[in-house]
């Protein structure tokens, strides 16, 4: 699972660019996002955005899909 911290602030500035970058749409404050076959839930609150994948192709590990979504963050940042 990914924690991140950041303020309401900068969730909003991280889902815009998300969904601008990425294709990705992270609406309200927790919901489930897929790209690429892969399938995570992501929620917001006190100030941590969490995910967690829930689903992959079973050639892929769980740390890969961590390290991309990781990656986009840090570019959206």
């Amino acid at each position: 699972m990914i924690q991140i911290p950041l303020s309401p602030e900068a969730y909003a500035a991280t889902a815009k660019l998300i969904s601008e970058k990425q294709g990705i749409d992270l609406t309200g404050d927790e919901g489930t996002i897929t790209k690429m076959g892969v399938t995570a839930s992501y929620r917001y609150a006190d100030g941590h955005l969490s995910i967690a994948i829930l689903e992959k192709p079973f050639f892929i590990t769980t740390e890969y899909c961590e390290d991309q979504i990781k990656n986009w963050l840090s570019t959206a940042a």
